[in-house]
């Protein structure tokens, strides 16, 4: 099963402040440009259920890939970011099945930070702006689907180098609001869960 989401009026809104962001940035210092790639962790807790039996999720690595802009202020920076996101986890459930499920994002963090020689400390919104959900179950004689829905807004946090332009940085990432997971076994009712995601991000940038 897949499950898209998008916002296309919040996506012309973001574009609307960040070419406003822009403009007052140019009037102040440089804008600069590059690409920004790594791995993480995607760490999601579900509750356990009598009925299906779902009590967790595995976490694994996956992978985001993007473009960035910096925004050189007097005092600190403003770092937009345009990133696709994937990663899978497996999905226990009762009688031993087991379900490979992957989860691909299209996000826009915009990360305010600070600069003390090399070292900079970072944080910010992450606007999810569309998800993508599949899942493929184990051997079962039933059919099961599974969809996956984020809340429109996360945070991450963290803290990097800048060498020239090479970056290297570490962030841990969050929701303020709990996802939503919809699991359907073979005809039954649909069930729903509140799941807690948290993952750390491992990123090495370049600077046009």
């Amino acid at each position: 099963m897949i499950r898209k989401k998008s916002h296309t009026p919040l996506l012309a809104a973001i574009v609307l402040l960040l070419w406003g962001m822009s403009s007052t940035a140019a009037a102040k210092g440089p804008i600069r440009f590059g690409v920004r790639g790594g791995l993480q962790t995607q760490s999601i807790h579900a509750s356990k259920d009598e009925v299906l039996g779902l009590f967790g999720a595995d976490k694994d690595f996956g992978y985001q890939l993007g473009f960035m802009a910096r925004f050189d202020l007097p005092i600190m920076f403003i770092q937009p970011e345009l990133m696709y996101s994937s990663h899978r986890f497996s999905m226990n459930m009762e009688d031993g099945v087991s379900g490979k499920v992957s989860l691909k994002n299209v996000e826009l963090p915009v990360m305010v930070g600070a600069k003390v020689a090399f070292l900079r400390v970072m944080a910010g919104p992450v606007f999810n702006l569309m998800n993508d959900t599949k899942n493929k179950m184990g051997r079962t004689s039933m059919a099961v689907n599974s969809d996956i829905t984020r809340s429109l807004l996360a945070y991450q946090l963290g803290v990097g180098v800048e060498l020239g332009k090479i970056i290297f940085d570490v962030r841990y990432g969050g929701q303020f609001k709990k996802a939503e997971q919809t699991v359907i076994v073979g005809e039954s009712q649909a069930r729903n869960y509140k799941l807690r995601m948290n993952q750390w991000q491992f990123n090495l940038g370049y600077f046009f």
